[in-house]
């Protein structure tokens, strides 16, 4: 049977379970909105997105790393989320860019840099890289 014939629909949530499921034990990230304000400048309080994440990257990367990921010089954080749980939270990477702009992880936090799809399969992704900058 040729390759390009196996490249279903069964194939694509079953890649997607099989990184699910591996990030699912990996480290808690938490994104945050930028806070909006009541009438008297007052923060209310921030919207919050908690996933998981695996693996997480610090800066410098191997090499492997650099050549896959064209921007990943300008980051000091890359996490590594699950497309399925986005999925499953009827998230979009959209959503995500537009709406939070720094996360933390490890009680330290990073103003988000870059929020892209990553590793195609079967027309679409198994991975959203969030890359974040100290």
């Amino acid at each position: 049977m040729a390759i390009d014939n196996r490249m279903i629909a069964q194939a694509l949530a079953k890649a997607k379970l099989h990184v699910y499921n591996v990030c699912s034990q990996g480290a808690n990230i938490t994104l945050s909105a930028a806070a909006t304000k009541d009438e008297m400048g007052t923060p209310l309080t921030p919207s919050t997105q908690a996933l998981r994440a695996f693996p997480v990257r610090f800066n410098p990367y191997d090499r492997e790393v650099m050549e896959k990921i064209s921007w990943a010089e300008n980051t000091d954080i890359l996490c590594y989320i699950p497309k399925l749980q986005l999925d499953n939270l009827s998230l979009t990477v959209q959503d995500l860019r537009v709406k939070y702009k720094n996360f933390k992880y490890d009680k330290k936090t990073y103003d988000v840099r870059y929020i892209e799809p990553y590793s195609a399969f079967a027309g679409d992704f198994l991975y959203v890289l969030i890359g974040g900058k100290s």
